[in-house]
Parts: structure tokens; sequence; C-alpha cells
């Protein structure tokens, strides 16, 4: 693995990330390999967990299938008031000196959930936004099979971060926890639209910190993902992940920072490209009546509770109504 990356004609250097291996039957191995990466960085790979290259492989020629739509055809299917459905390219202005723009389109779903749910009225859960079967056929169900893999794996990587934790192997088992669907989403993401300078990089996602539990993000072989780890830093030094044939990278959100005290760090993270590249990331989620507050394992006399107790719901809430604020990669 190089040791270096070139971007808009700078040396990015390279991150290299603790692998962890879920067919180790040690899970304690395995547990104390995770800690230390979300201790260290907050951020991992995964490998031999199960979803094999050619299911990926097919899934990734879906996302494709739907981005290659003209774009008349993509505006019909613009994200609900739940965010479901297709975003397309931002392409505002993130960075008032370089002048750098948000570009990238992407196509959001979750468990689908009927108009008469009764938790319709939640912020981030509702109906999905789909394709025409006759235009699309099959995507709809390709895309809800992933959705459904990845959530599987995200239990798998649930129990590895509950021994790590000194919990009870299951206990992100629970309903309200990884062992519900309900508050998972899938998104779909694509740069290199129509507009970006492919010449020099452009920002796909300007920075930030993920806002849940883990996130699992499976990409091309192109890569474009970028850390920061130490997001307080007035200075920020940004280093690249490289895609690994058959692995998922997987970094710790905000929820679960707040879960662990601070002991588990949530990454500042953020996309460039300056080649068309294709991503998608499961954002793993608590139901939204869950309540965030510091795990019994994380907190001390000598270290008390450093965030405030909150619900689920009104914590995604809050954070969409902060996108537009200077607030990313700080503490919530």
């Amino acid at each position: 693995m190089a040791d270096h990356l070139t971007a808009n004609g700078e040396e990015i250097k390279v991150y290299n990330l603790q692998c962890i291996d879920l067919s180790n039957p040690d899970i304690h191995e395995s547990a104390a390999l995770l800690r230390k990466a979300c201790m260290e960085s907050g951020i991992f790979y995964v490998i031999n967990h199960g979803i094999s290259q050619e299911f990926m492989d097919e899934t990734f020629a879906q996302f494709k299938r739907f981005f290659d739509l003209p774009m008349e055809e993509k505006m019909k299917l613009v994200w609900n008031k739940n965010l479901r459905g297709y975003r397309p390219p931002i392409q505002a202005i993130i960075d008032d000196k370089t002048k750098q723009k948000d570009f990238g389109e992407a196509f959001h779903i979750g468990v689908e959930v009927s108009e008469d749910d009764p938790n319709t009225h939640d912020f981030f859960y509702g109906p999905n936004v789909w394709p025409p079967a006759d235009r699309l056929p099959g995507w709809r169900e390709a895309m809800e099979k992933y959705h459904q893999e990845a959530t599987n794996l995200a239990k798998k990587i649930g129990r590895v971060i509950a021994v790590a934790l000194n919990l009870n192997e299951d206990f992100f088992d629970q309903p309200e926890l990884i062992g519900s669907a309900n508050a998972n989403y899938t998104n779909m993401f694509h740069y290199g639209v129509h507009g970006a300078d492919l010449l020099k990089d452009v920002v796909g996602a300007p920075p930030h910190c993920d806002l849940n539990l883990i996130t699992l993000l499976a990409t091309d072989d192109i890569w474009g993902l970028q850390i920061c780890r130490e997001k307080n830093a007035e200075s920020q030094i940004w280093e690249a992940i490289t895609p690994v044939k058959g692995a998922y990278i997987v970094n710790v959100g905000d929820m679960l920072e707040m879960l662990t005290n601070g002991i588990f760090r949530s990454i500042l993270h953020r996309v460039v490209f300056n080649q068309e590249r294709y991503s998608t990331g499961t954002f793993i989620c608590p139901n939204h009546d869950y309540i965030i507050k510091c795990l019994p394992t994380c907190t001390s006399e000598e270290n008390p509770p450093k965030y405030p107790t909150i619900r689920t719901g009104q914590y995604i809430y809050n954070r969409f109504n902060q996108l537009s604020s200077s607030t990313v990669g700080k503490k919530a």
C-alpha cells in the first residue's frame, strides 16, 4: 500500500487502518484491536464479513444504472420531507478561500414504511421514493437486499464493539439499538457529476462527523476519503484512506462517542475526487425513542458523563438543523 497519494498537486499521507477479521473465532482478540482503533482514530476496516465480492459488484452496477438516468428523470424522484429519494448535486461554495464546491449526487433509502405508519411524523423516517419498476426493473429489490445485508453486517460489528466496551456480547442486538433496522438508512453516492472540474480535486462531501452510531462504507477502487484525526485542532491535517478490495471501512459516529463518554472517537472526514467515483454508506442509528446516555462501563466517579442525555430523534433533528452552521467537527 502506498504511503502517499497526490491530491491537487500536493502529497497526501495515507493513514493505514487497523483491520478487523470478523471470521476470527477469538472475539476478545478482535475486540481489543477494535478498541485500540476506536480510541486512536475512530475508523477501521472489517474483512471476511460474509458479503461476497460478486454481490458487491452487482450492487455497484445497480447504483450506476440509476445515476446514468437523465437528470430530468432523476429529478422526478427528488428527496421528500423525510430525506428519502434523490439528492441532486448541491454545487454550493463550501470554502470561501478556495471557492471549492460541494459536488456529488446521492440516493437515500431506509427500511420501507407505509404511509399510515404511526411514526411517519418522525424526522428522517417515512416511505421511500423509488424509480418506476418499468424504468429500472429489479432496482428496488436490489437496493432493499443491499440495505438488509449491510444492516446484518452492522449487527456482527456491534457484537465486537460490545465486547470491546466490556458489555454483554448481545448488548447492541437490543431492538432499540442495532437490533432493529427502523432507523438505519443507506445512501448511494456518485462523484464526478456535470459541472465538476476533474482536472483538479473537488470536494464531494465537506468535512463532517457522522451523527449516528457507526457507518459502513463500501467504495469502488477509486480513493477519495480523507480523515482528520484531531478534529478540534486549529490546523487540520488530512490523511487518505485507501480502498481495500473486499473490505468495508467502518467509522465511529457522534452517537457512539457520546455513549462511550468520549472513549471511542467519532472521526472528522471529507471526500475529494478528481475522477468519477461511486460509494455507499449505511448509517446505523438507534430508534428515535432511544435515550442516548453514557454507558455504565464508560463512566466512574473520576470520569463522570461528559455529554447531555438526549432522545435519538431529537438529536437527529437538531443535527440536521445545524448543517448550515459552523459546528462541523465539534462535540455535540
